[in-house]
């Protein structure tokens, strides 16, 4: 007995020793890791590095800013897909995440939280706006700084009105993206001139029939749930085939880089997309835009300025946290968070309002947003 004590003892005192050893040296400043789930493959691997851009630097401010954290953000790619994003969350969560940042795709971020809820890893995603993100059955682990898309049908209703088209088809992808707002389009909007599903998986779909389509139904427009690289191509068959009528696009093709993915660029001309709009100017919205400028980002880049949010919030609830459950912190701090992306505050399901839409164009491949949507004031210039 009294040698086990003897032995606990000199443990407690090595312990001690090594604890005051390490404060002595410096090491007290905590570690912090932060995951990103990026869409460096897939549909939509073009924006890929916008997030990431954004992402560094906001890490790199979180660091300059203060020294009792030093945070640490490790990428990962999601695939823009389920399987592979479940795979990369938990290869977060194996290298010790606090939380995860993402995704970007609405079908990922629900197959990711799916492996952190149940080990209480939060995500904050800064660009899922599948309204199946609202009943996600997350135990309260899922944010996004992104309004649901309940919203954004409502506002491509009133920009294909306002651009004069009367009679559009509707190609949208079959994932929770896609299903999600071609169903709320096709509710406020009534009857459409032809509606076609497809799978966006590469080699799973057919450019070609599903133009087609909508050359058959005499259609005056199209509607394209897309993402790029399936974006890319139906528009390039649109022209192959000679069809005339209007173009309109959601968030996932609202970006200048949206270029990156065709092989004939002409066919990008006229499209006219809607993305969330940013929130009013402000000291920490110059201050993300300039930073990121000087890092060779592009500040019109598509969700840009919601990543950069998404991973202060974070950031800030791991500050404030003292339990080791930041379900609690990431409701406080995004209560009126003002961030680079607008003022935030997340509801029960974890949702945030938003401050209405851009409506974007391209003219050639010049892209360029100078009217905007709102609930109150529908389609107005800026």
């Amino acid at each position: 007995m009294k040698s086990t004590k003897v032995v606990l003892l000199l443990a407690l005192s090595l312990f001690s020793l090594m604890v005051v050893t390490a404060c002595s040296s410096g090491d007290d400043v905590a570690q912090v890791k932060i995951g990103l789930l990026s869409p460096q493959t897939g549909p939509i691997a073009v924006y890929a590095s916008g997030f990431e851009d954004a992402a560094n630097v906001a890490i790199a401010g979180l660091n300059e800013s203060q020294e009792s954290h030093e945070f640490e953000l490790i990428v990962v790619d999601s695939g823009c897909d389920g399987t592979q994003a479940a795979t990369s969350a938990q290869s977060l969560i194996d290298s010790g995440v606090v939380g995860i940042v993402g995704a970007a795709c609405s079908g990922a971020t629900l197959a990711a939280i799916a492996v952190a809820a149940p080990v209480g890893v939060p995500m904050v995603s800064y660009a899922s706006t599948s309204p199946a993100v609202t009943t996600a059955d997350d135990d309260g682990y899922l944010f996004r700084v992104v309004p649901s898309d309940a919203q954004q049908s409502v506002a491509l209703v009133d920009v294909v009105k306002s651009v004069g088209s009367s009679n559009p088809g509707v190609l949208y992808m079959t994932n929770d993206y896609g299903a999600g707002l071609a169903e709320n389009f096709k509710a406020a909007w009534g009857s459409v001139c032809t509606e076609v599903g497809y799978d966006p998986t590469e080699g799973s779909y057919d450019a070609s029939t599903l133009a087609q389509a909508v050359v058959d139904g005499g259609c005056d427009s199209v509607v394209l749930m897309s993402y790029a690289t399936d974006g890319a191509a139906i528009m390039e068959e649109l022209l192959s085939q000679g069809f005339s009528g209007d173009l309109y696009g959601a968030d996932g093709v609202a970006d200048a880089a949206f270029v990156d993915s065709f092989t004939d660029t002409a066919a990008v001309d006229g499209l006219v997309a809607t993305k969330p709009r940013p929130g009013k100017d402000s000291n920490v919205k110059s201050s993300f835009e300039a930073a990121y400028a000087a890092a060779g980002g592009n500040t019109e880049g598509i969700y840009t300025h919601e990543t950069y949010d998404a991973v202060n919030i974070i950031a800030h609830a791991a500050k404030a946290d003292s339990d080791g459950d930041l379900r609690d912190d990431l409701a406080s701090i995004g209560s009126g968070y003002d961030g680079a992306s607008g003022s935030h505050t997340f509801d029960d399901n974890g949702d945030v309002p938003g401050t209405g839409y851009e409506v974007c164009s391209f003219s050639g491949t010049n892209f360029s947003c100078e009217q905007i949507w709102t609930s109150e004031g529908g389609v107005e210039g800026k």
